[in-house]
């Protein structure tokens, strides 16, 4: 008598949860997946940007390209129920474009808000400026064209009263220095007045002489808890016409990183502390020693400060920023001893990278397609990313200088 072969009741198979994450300007700096495990989280990106528009993974960035959505903002609500079906899901976003729409489809999707409970507050530049100013931080003086850009005949001697000359030009809201304009002479002023006239969203503030530097902190239902401060290699704009940007970090037993972290719990009190995010603040220090905040996100900053903060304080702040929407374990900050810093390389037209200068420190150098050939576009692209890592803050620093000021791209 042949026996029949014994048979396992069948397991059940936990079906993985939905990641969603909100995209629509700022690409990703960092791989979604170290956040959300594969094994246990479908992560899909939705987007309203078109598919020759903006990037969702920066090029620079590890790891694949998760799977891409493509749908009008209207349509995604609509689009996460089909594709989240019975199973759990999250939505998380680190682009500013997303915020408000982000709180909102948590909501709407009885997930708990992590996002600050005003997002304006962090967003809108005229607001957020209002509030701060209100308890007691420092800011730039500034002007609301609050009825729309005055014609230059109004606006030259309004501007020139009330903020002086040179000034800065800024969209309410916007990021990534988009649509900001330095203003240093008349002309200059008489020309984008009238270029802007009768615009609304726009507003100007007074042009700060000093030192820009940033500072980093995880936010969770009131308490702040500082990752990481840094100090800008010179102001971020004008890349297209050939200036170097970057930035290092500071060290965090320093009476600098001391009084940008007491700064940052202030700008976060004036703001708003609900919810479970990162703050990333930019501010300078003026002739009288003073820091002025000059942004504020509620948010992962962008270029390489996030992955300086992993280094630096063992923290990547992306990642941090989108475990903390999910409610999942963030790493807690320490300090790693490591000195850390990041400068972006523009690529001319006509030229292409060249050389690759020789440095002390630890670094990763990313070649850029833009640069990979003879660059053909009418104003300089980003063509090498320089990370740099070291113990030594010195060693750290020649190596700045070096990779800020050698040749690395030529006809």
């Amino acid at each position: 008598m042949t026996s029949s072969p014994a048979h396992r009741p069948t397991e059940a198979v936990t079906p993985r949860s939905l990641a969603v994450l909100l995209h629509s300007r700022q690409p990703l700096t960092t791989d979604p997946a170290a956040t959300f495990d594969p094994a246990r989280w479908e992560l899909v990106v939705l987007t309203d940007a078109d598919a020759e528009a903006d990037a969702v993974l920066r090029e620079d960035a590890p790891g694949r390209t998760p799977v891409v959505h493509r749908a009008p903002r209207d349509r995604w609500a609509t689009e996460i129920r089909r594709l989240a079906g019975d199973r759990p899901v999250q939505i998380v976003t680190n682009d500013e474009y997303c915020l408000i729409s982000c709180a909102e489809l948590r909501a709407a999707f009885g997930l708990p808000a992590r996002h600050p409970a005003h997002p304006a507050h962090y967003i809108d530049k005229v607001l957020m400026k209002e509030r701060l100013a209100a308890a007691g931080v420092r800011v730039p003086r500034f002007l609301a064209l609050t009825d729309g850009v005055p014609d230059p005949g109004t606006g030259v001697p309004l501007v020139a009263g009330t903020i002086g000359l040179p000034a800065v030009a800024k969209p309410r809201r916007e990021a990534n220095s988009r649509g900001v304009a330095v203003l240093c002479t008349e002309p200059e002023l008489r020309n984008w007045l009238a270029g802007h006239q009768g615009e609304r969203g726009w507003q100007i503030e007074e042009f700060l002489d000093g030192t820009f530097h940033h500072v980093n902190s995880l936010v969770r239902d009131g308490v702040t808890t500082p990752v990481q401060t840094g100090t800008y290699l010179g102001p971020l704009l004008d890349l297209p016409d050939g200036r170097r940007l970057g930035g290092w970090t500071i060290p965090s037993d320093s009476e600098l990183a001391r009084r940008a972290h007491e700064l940052n719990r202030a700008v976060v009190a004036a703001l708003g502390a609900e919810g479970a995010f990162v703050v990333h603040t930019e501010f300078a220090v003026d002739r009288e020693d003073e820091l002025v905040v000059v942004e504020v996100a509620g948010r992962a900053p962008g270029a390489l400060v996030s992955e300086l903060a992993r280094l630096h304080a063992g923290t990547n702040l992306e990642e941090a920023n989108l475990a903390l929407q999910a409610d999942l374990p963030v790493q807690e900050p320490h300090p790693t001893g490591t000195q850390a810093a990041w400068v972006w390389i523009p690529v001319m037209p006509g030229e292409r990278h060249r050389h690759t200068p020789e440095t002390t420190s630890k670094r990763l150098v990313h070649v850029r397609r833009a640069a990979r050939h003879t660059h053909t576009g009418t104003s300089g692209a980003l063509g090498v990313s320089v990370l740099l890592w070291h113990d030594d803050p010195d060693v750290l620093a020649a190596d700045v200088r070096t990779a800020a000021t050698e040749a690395w791209c030529g006809a």
